[in-house]
């Protein structure tokens, strides 16, 4: 039976090879007018593309196939991104829809590797209207979101925008979290642009637990070895010649271990989320997503072979706050600053215990059921360990391999 997790292992590796989502990130800035007091409604932008995104979509970016790109290939290839990113980055300057061409700036390195920088600028009076249509990697993949950041009319700017092709409201004027989903910048009322951005980042924070694979395998395998439901009642004595606790109380320990471990996993990485976020810890994915990798196979490990004395508690703390900093590389590279991060920040971590929640009440509503089967143990627990233990091993070089 353990074979068959394997099988399940490598079909799911392929798709999950980072635990990062795919981004782009956008930054906004006021052009000043020429008298430098006042913005002139000129805006400057600044886009960042993930090679790898580039690649997906295009197909063009390694031109000899050894899976290697060269400065040479990437120079050959921009024209042809600079005019997939005029496609797909599109404004709109009251009813006129405003072509832009982009110029290559530089190539940059972030958390998830190597990224292409073009630089544009937008003429549209500040009297007008200004809307934005994303759809780079629509229909590519599900995952990939646009952050944006900066400022705009003076006013601190954050977004998280989909490539689903609709338009955002006035990027100027609408307040923060109205109905097209984008995040405009933020009003007089601290408080409620405030909250509105808190809003906005739950909704991100759900998705990218959701979609970070490798937190949630992690996560399971922190679970498997906790049982909700005894199947039947122990008659055995223990070494000091008492009786087997009973099914009622192995019930409520399992839930009290349940709750022990998910809250300590939820304090260690809501601790570096914040401290990474605002900027207090500085640290480098070259080395945090593989930690995050191999966090999953020594729990894997664990299942297989227990230590004595180790408790979950501690692995899921000790292990939480690694994966913290992988939580908050999507607000640290985004750049959203000042007081909307803090905002950000709060309404992020909660999606992400929103979406773990989610998980958690998933994998009991499963657990329950499944805890009844006799090959319980062998095939669940002892099978999904080594199936995790294999995604581990395959995200470990992986990682290591695309950071070297």
């Amino acid at each position: 039976m353990p074979s068959v997790w394997l099988v399940v292992a490598g079909a799911l590796a392929p798709p999950a090879w980072a635990h990062k989502a795919s981004d782009a990130y956008l930054r906004v800035s006021d052009v000043a007018a020429s008298n430098g007091q006042s913005p002139s409604g000129a805006v400057g932008l600044q886009l960042s593309l993930a090679l790898k995104d580039v690649d997906a979509a295009l197909e063009l970016l390694d031109a000899d196939g050894d899976r290697k790109l060269t400065w040479g290939e990437i120079r050959q290839a921009t024209p042809a991104v600079a005019q997939w990113a005029s496609a797909g980055v599109q404004w709109q300057c009251g009813d006129v829809v405003t072509p832009l061409a982009w110029r290559f700036e530089a190539l940059e390195q972030r958390t998830d590797g190597r990224y292409i920088r073009f630089a544009s600028a937008l003429d549209c009076p500040a009297a007008k209207t200004l809307a934005l249509t994303y759809r780079l990697m629509q229909g590519i993949d599900p995952t990939h979101r646009l952050l944006v950041s900066g400022e705009l009319n003076q006013q601190p700017l954050a977004a998280a925008l989909a490539p689903d092709g609709r338009s955002s409201s006035d990027l100027r004027t609408a307040r923060l979290g109205d109905s097209s989903g984008v995040l405009s910048p933020q009003t007089s009322s601290t408080t409620r642009g405030g909250f509105a951005t808190m809003l906005h980042f739950v909704t991100e924070g759900v998705h990218h637990i959701l979609e970070g694979y490798d937190h949630l395998a992690f996560l399971l395998a922190l679970l498997l070895p906790i049982s909700l439901l005894q199947r039947r009642r122990s008659t055995r004595k223990d070494a000091a010649g008492f009786f087997s606790e009973s099914p009622e109380k192995a019930h409520q320990s399992g839930i009290k271990t349940l709750l022990i471990t998910v809250t300590s996993f939820t304090l260690g990485h809501s601790v570096t989320l914040v401290l990474a976020g605002l900027g207090w810890v500085t640290v480098s994915g070259n080395w945090v997503e593989p930690a995050i990798a191999i966090s999953i196979g020594i729990s894997a490990l664990l299942n297989l072979f227990p230590v004595k004395g180790l408790q979950s508690v501690w692995l899921a703390l000790g292990f939480g706050l690694v994966h913290g900093l992988g939580f908050s590389g999507v607000l640290v590279e985004a750049g959203v600053s000042g007081t909307l991060l803090v905002w950000a920040l709060a309404g992020f971590n909660l999606g992400v215990e929103a979406g773990q929640l989610m998980v958690v009440a998933l994998w009991c509503a499963v657990s329950v059921v499944l805890v009844r089967w006799s090959l319980y143990h062998t095939v669940v627990v002892r099978g999904g360990s080594v199936a995790l233990l294999v995604l581990s091993l395959y995200w470990t070089v992986q990682r290591i391999a695309s950071s070297g």
